[in-house]
């Protein structure tokens, strides 16, 4: 299975350095919170931190929930030296073959597989491309062609030739290239190849700039922005994901660790969904863990999540919890009908005493010595999100106890 395999390279805490200044960067330079570095001095890769291609660009990211608003990618255009605004959407794949037309993947109707799917313009992404990768990928965008990610490609058992179909649109693979060099997308298509998918928002902003600091490029993109927009900026370096919600795990490290399913969006609301009930009975359990009593999870979950709650109840903690909010729910994230499923679809996030953490309360409840206990096993917090949800704790990274 591929968990096996990728655990020991995935992961990252969401908690990122802010700092109160930044130093200008180096074309050459890449970042790792507010402290530039060059290539020749870059640490060892880690399990929080998998290595990146070669050559890697250093990138500034910005990317807000929900995404970006109609007309933002023209005025952003000049704005920076490079610039490059990826759309994404998920879309719902129905089959898929290889390059002899074998079929690999066709879920029963009306089950069907999401697929985590971006569009760009080829010449815009090109400066974002490490030479390696770059005439491999823009070539295969200009045809009209899908970008396939490693891991997406390894999940899909598809290489170049491959196709995949979502409904009556058919998508040949043109090229398989590094994750981070497609976003840790799962598919990467042009802009028309996109819009016929049903691609239609704008995800996150690539920038390139020899003179930019955290603060310039903040203002300089919140000045085509809402007031009091939640906008999320990086500098290069801080994150191994440059994507939208850079700080979480992306759909295909979840499907890794948790194993794909297929599953058939509900018809009075398409942000919930029925899941292959194959993979349910495989997946899903209900078991007793300490403080909680009866929780429903992904099996691959509850030992990491019982260990956390018993290291509660060893430390005398285990008062600081008082209500188990759920688990498994098969929904989306945020509850939006383009957006990925929500970790809670696989199982692989718990909340915990949501009366008095509520999604976007800016000051949650929840006592940071629960909090510490859930990151030193691997969790990631959603106090710390961008809307901050502090009754959220999700899967992050292998546990930090075995590391």
């Amino acid at each position: 299975m591929l968990a096996v395999a990728l655990l020991a390279a995935l992961g990252l805490a969401w908690s990122l350095p802010w700092g109160p200044a930044d130093p200008v960067v180096a074309p050459s330079s890449t970042i790792t919170g507010d402290v530039a570095r060059t290539p020749s001095d870059q640490p060892e890769p880690t399990d929080d931190h998998p290595a990146p291609s070669a050559e890697p660009v250093p990138a500034w990211l910005a990317w807000m929930p929900g995404g970006f608003p109609e007309g933002f990618r023209g005025q952003v255009t000049g704005a920076f030296d490079a610039t490059a605004v990826v759309a994404g959407d998920t879309r719902w794949m129905t089959a898929s073959r290889d390059a002899d037309g074998a079929i690999v993947d066709r879920p029963e109707p009306p089950f069907r597989i999401p697929i985590d799917s971006f569009s760009v313009d080829p010449d815009e992404y090109a400066p974002f491309l490490p030479g390696a990768s770059r005439d491999d990928v823009v070539d295969a965008l200009k045809r009209g062609e899908a970008v396939l990610g490693a891991t997406s490609a390894e999940l899909r058992h598809l290489g170049p030739g491959g196709t995949l179909v979502f409904g009556d649109v058919t998508v040949k693979v043109g090229a398989v290239a590094p994750d981070d060099v497609v976003g840790w997308s799962e598919l990467l298509v042009n802009r028309d190849v996109g819009a016929r998918l049903g691609i239609e928002h704008n995800r996150y902003l690539l920038a390139l700039g020899d003179a930019l600091n955290r603060s310039t490029f903040d203002e300089a993109v919140r000045a085509l922005l809402p007031a009091d927009t939640y906008l999320r900026v990086e500098v290069p370096g801080a994150t191994p994901y440059v994507r939208v919600g850079s700080g979480v795990n992306p759909p295909v490290v979840m499907k890794t660790v948790f194993d794909e399913f297929a599953a058939a969006p509900r018809t009075d609301d398409p942000a919930f969904f029925t899941a292959d009930p194959t993979w349910y009975r495989e997946h899903i359990v209900t078991e007793q863990v300490p403080i909680l009593g009866e929780v429903t999870c992904n099996v691959a979950f509850i030992p990491t999540l019982r260990a956390a709650l018993q290291e509660l109840v060893d430390r005398g903690l285990d008062h600081l919890i008082s209500i188990y909010s759920g688990c498994y729910a098969a929904r989306t994230v945020a509850r939006s009908d383009t957006a990925p499923p929500s970790n809670h679809a696989y199982g692989a996030a718990i909340d915990i005493d949501a009366p008095t953490n509520g999604y976007g309360d800016a000051t949650p409840a929840m006592d940071p010595r629960v909090v510490e206990v859930f990151e030193r096993h691997g969790f990631l917090w959603g106090g710390d999100f961008l809307i901050p949800d502090g009754m959220h704790f999700e899967y992050g990274s292998p546990s930090l106890r075995d590391q």
